[in-house]
């Protein structure tokens, strides 16, 4: 038979140690020492930071120049195609086997032009990761000696906090940064070329 008053208990039960559980966790959590940091605004503002975006900016224009280097004579060859198919029909076109071998020749570079565009894209993205991942290194050992220093249980970002007003170390970060690392080596990756 159904014993709802020993039930009852058994969920009280149940439920106040729960409740007492969670009251215990957010009373330890609230004596904890907890620090902010914004990360984004360490990298951005440092030296390193900003030695990294200099030197990725060179590549980018080097590259973009070397692209352009190829685009504007393709860009030529496919007005002086447009002259030549202008107020011919299709079959006029296909019957001209000059200007169809012009034309999938066209088509053929820039494809590959577009191809080049994208792994030096993705090539410059790798090495602002690479870069990134050593700067991230340096300001997450900085984060932990200063969280030893101040006996923190906790550090968050700064993004992450909505209420109350932990201790922003951000701009010791930042000054222990600048002293410790301002450059690090910004290297070209390269993808294989098929």
């Amino acid at each position: 038979m159904f014993n709802f008053k020993y039930t009852y208990r058994a969920t009280l039960t149940a439920f106040a140690g729960v409740t007492l559980a969670a009251l215990t966790s957010v009373s330890a959590f609230a004596q904890s020492t907890i620090l902010v940091v914004d990360t984004a605004k360490v990298y951005n503002d440092s030296s390193v930071g900003q030695h990294v975006t200099r030197q990725l900016k060179t590549m980018a224009e080097t590259t973009g120049t070397q692209l352009k280097a190829k685009a504007d004579p393709l860009q030529s060859r496919g007005k002086t195609i447009e002259v030549a198919v202008d107020g011919k029909s299709q079959q006029q076109v296909l019957a001209d086997a000059a200007l169809k071998s012009q034309i999938l020749t066209y088509q053929k570079d820039t494809q590959a032009l577009q191809q080049e565009m994208a792994i030096a894209q993705r090539e410059l993205q790798m090495t602002e990761g690479k870069a990134r991942q050593l700067v991230n290194a340096k300001i997450k050992s900085i984060i932990d000696q200063i969280a030893k220093e101040r006996n923190a249980d906790v550090v968050l970002e700064r993004q992450l906090v909505i209420y109350g007003e932990p201790a922003d170390i951000t701009t010791t970060v930042l000054a222990r940064l600048n002293s410790q690392m301002t450059t690090v080596p910004v290297t070209r990756e390269r993808l294989p070329r098929g």
